[in-house]
């Protein structure tokens, strides 16, 4: 119970952070409701399950987060990615949904999954994340196997912040005029784009393990 605790704490810790998956999950919610947004907080917490696994050796590869040649290309490509998206939502119309329900189909919410997993899994800045929370488990539990109560309590209490942005989002959504989420959708848009800009710099001029 108490690695659960504690791994859950640390999992709220990271409501904090602000970037790239924050905003995609805040776009996605205002534009397409907090089922997209959720959609998006399950791609999100799937990608760190596999980083996770990864830094556990549970994918046979125990030296995943220590191979810079590794996470370079992984940051050039999640770069790459948030730059699309921040393009993407720069230029993209914006959608006239005020007063109308919004039905999905199943493949916008394969995408919409996609999209959460995506802009988390491939940036390498969230590996580093997680490869402190692994030492800070395994220093703190000499068990394995709360160590993974730890972790995996981690994962829940970031899911359950992201799912509660989605909702919150879309509350935000019923009071916001057109005019503004059209002025929040291109302010999103370009954090993405700087902050895929950012990315790219970081990987090849100061790359993680170099």
């Amino acid at each position: 119970m108490e690695a659960f605790i504690e791994g859950y704490g640390f999992g709220l810790i990271l409501v904090i952070l602000i970037g790239p998956v924050f905003f995609t999950l805040l776009k996605s919610s205002l534009e397409y409701g907090y089922k997209a947004g959720i959609t998006v907080a399950i791609g999100i917490v799937v990608g760190d399950a596999i980083c996770v696994a990864l830094g556990l050796g549970l994918l046979g590869d125990k030296t995943f987060f220590e191979n810079p040649e590794t996470l370079y290309y992984i940051g050039l490509a999640a770069g790459s990615i948030v730059i699309f998206l921040g393009l993407r939502y720069l230029f993209k119309p914006p959608m006239e949904t005020e007063g109308k329900e919004i039905k999905l189909k199943a493949s916008k919410y394969v995408g919409f999954f996609a999209k959460g997993f995506l802009v988390n899994f491939v940036n390498p800045f969230v590996f580093g994340v997680w490869f402190s929370y692994i030492t800070l488990a395994k220093n703190r539990f000499s068990d394995y196997d709360d160590q993974v109560i730890f972790l995996i309590a981690a994962l829940i209490g970031i899911f359950s912040t992201d799912a509660l942005k989605a909702i919150f989002a879309h509350k935000l959504k019923i009071i916001l005029r057109t005019d503004w989420l059209t002025k929040i959708y291109r302010i999103i848009g370009l954090i993405l784009l700087f902050s895929g800009i950012g990315i790219l710099i970081r990987v090849i001029f100061f790359p993680i393990g170099g």
